[in-house]
């Protein structure tokens, strides 16, 4: 019986891997991701190792994001009009560029602070075409039933990869240096092409003559119309802001708080991956669009709860500890929101839509990353990354009483998404 019901979990949870197209994409990912977080913490490390400068973390860290304010919108626009897995391609031998100049440059020992900031400039834009790509993507390869799920599923792929990236690293970097872990990322994108180039899908009719500057307002219509995506792109701009760069500090909090190498980096960063990878896959089994709805500022509440108690923690087992709290709520806001925006928004619309959340949730950040990485040059990581935690529970509990009071509460978001298009 026991097995029976163990066994049904499992199929509930993974279920959108029933699908061909969506597999292939599944271990693409978890391997590439897994690349990309070794970089993170790689590029992290050796820029504070060069430095000894929480403002310069803050600025490479800017450097990735900022792009996407810039170019995020035009990205979407591409996803919407270009053949989505032509751009995908394109974008993932960029990036595979992109490490293997970084880990040429470190292993020749000629490698510089600029150099730094200027690959990550040039990663972050590519990110601004891929990523609303690769999420408009998504849907093609499951049936819209399926969504959550798979966006859930993908979730769980990106969170997967923060436990194996970081702990690859934190084994490495001591032993052979951070250009391994450059090198290690460049081979990654391998996979992810040979998946992308097994993916049989049928192309969908594009729009070829639209005005630019239609397709974008079309998108900012949406958005101004639909309650429900203005209230996550509330929450998601204040979690983008203060919340999310609570990362940028970890270099910070494992070398100067807890005393440790990269290797107590590499574990914090894998604890908050374990998490979030909890977290997502809870959501896999659970997640529906009018729970995610009104939970959403609960989970926002509790991450801003969780960091304001490892932002003061000075004992490494109480920090592991509720590092793995911080991603989980984290990872409920953001794959929650990430959901709920899919459900509600049209096809034909999804890559500008998504690209515009994309601009609040990735674009707001390099602000965040220079104020904070600043400020905690000047006042010290702790109380820095306390007041960004307060800031991130009153959001939460603004956009719970915003979304309580919305008397069409039990209106599902499908339905809203509908609503929308037959106006």
């Amino acid at each position: 019986m026991t097995q029976s019901v163990l066994a049904k979990e499992l199929t509930q949870t993974f279920r959108s891997l029933r699908y061909r197209n969506y597999r292939l994409y599944f271990v693409g990912q978890l391997l590439s991701l897994s690349g990309t977080w070794m970089q993170q913490v790689a590029l992290s490390w050796l820029v504070y190792r060069l430095t000894q400068s929480a403002f310069m973390l803050g600025v490479v860290e800017s450097a990735v994001l900022f792009p996407v304010m810039l170019f995020g919108l035009f990205g979407g626009s591409v996803a919407d009009k270009q053949d989505r897995r032509t751009v995908l391609i394109i974008c993932q031998l960029i990036s595979m560029l992109q490490a293997l100049m970084l880990a040429l440059l470190t292993f020749n020992n000629q490698i510089q602070v600029w150099h730094c900031v200027a690959l990550a400039l040039l990663l972050g834009t590519v990110n601004a075409f891929e990523i609303p790509t690769r999420q408009s993507f998504l849907p093609e390869l499951i049936d819209r039933k399926d969504l959550v799920n798979a966006i859930s599923l993908n979730s769980s792929i990106f969170n997967g990869a923060r436990i194996i990236g970081p702990a690859i690293a934190g084994v490495a970097i001591p032993l052979v240096g951070e250009a391994s872990c450059f090198f290690l990322n460049a081979a990654s994108y391998m996979w992810t092409l040979l998946a992308y180039s097994l993916i049989s899908i049928d192309s969908a009719q594009k729009e070829e003559n639209a005005d630019e500057k239609k397709r974008i307002s079309e998108g900012i219509d949406f958005i101004l119309n639909s309650p429900t995506i203005l209230r996550l792109i509330f929450l998601g701009g204040v979690i983008s802001l203060c919340g999310m760069n609570y990362n940028v500090l970890m270099p910070v909090f494992a070398s100067e708080i807890l005393h440790g190498d990269v290797r107590t980096l590499a574990m914090l960063r894998a604890g908050a991956g374990l998490g979030a990878f909890c977290a997502a896959l809870m959501l896999a089994n659970r997640g529906k669009g009018d729970f995610l709805k009104v939970n959403l500022g609960f989970a926002s509440v509790f991450f801003g709860l969780s960091l304001l108690a490892f932002s003061w923690s000075k004992q490494y087992w109480i920090c592991q500890s509720v590092i793995v709290l911080v991603g989980f709520f984290l990872t409920s806001q953001l794959s929650g929101g990430h959901s709920l925006i899919q459900l509600a928004v049209k096809d034909e619309l999804r890559g500008r839509v998504l690209s515009l959340y994309l601009i609040v949730m990735m674009g707001f950040s390099p602000l965040g990353s220079l104020v904070i990485g600043w400020s905690a040059h000047r006042f010290g990581a702790p109380p820095v990354v306390s007041v960004c935690a307060s800031i991130c529970i009153l959001a939460g509990l603004i956009y719970t009483v915003w979304t309580r009071s919305d008397k069409g509460i039990s209106i599902s978001i499908a339905a809203e998404s509908q609503k929308q298009e037959q106006a």
